[in-house]
């Protein structure tokens, strides 16, 4: 009755052994997700961040090439001038 006795209490120390090894394991990679999902939120971040600027930079070009469609249009606008007064210059002397 002895030997079944420490056989219980044996078995029943060892589940318990057991089992809080496996909770704490259990815990620490709890720890280890949250930190997962730390540094992913920082590189969200990071990757917003990067994303806005690329917007400013893209408006930045946007407003660029505006700029230089006027200038173009303008120096179409000169250059068509320029030939009216030459074909109305070439018509007075014929």
């Amino acid at each position: 009755m002895t030997k079944l006795l420490s056989m219980i209490v044996a078995a029943l120390f060892a589940a318990v052994s057991v089992s809080a090894i496996a909770a704490s394991h259990a815990g620490a990679k709890g720890d280890k997700m949250e930190k997962k999902a730390d540094k992913m939120d920082k590189k969200a971040d990071k990757m917003d961040k990067k994303a806005d600027k690329m917007d400013k930079k893209a408006d930045k070009m946007d407003k660029k090439a505006g700029k230089m469609e006027k200038k173009a249009d303008k120096m179409d606008k000169k250059a068509d001038k320029k030939m009216d007064k030459m074909d109305k210059m070439d018509k007075s002397k014929k």
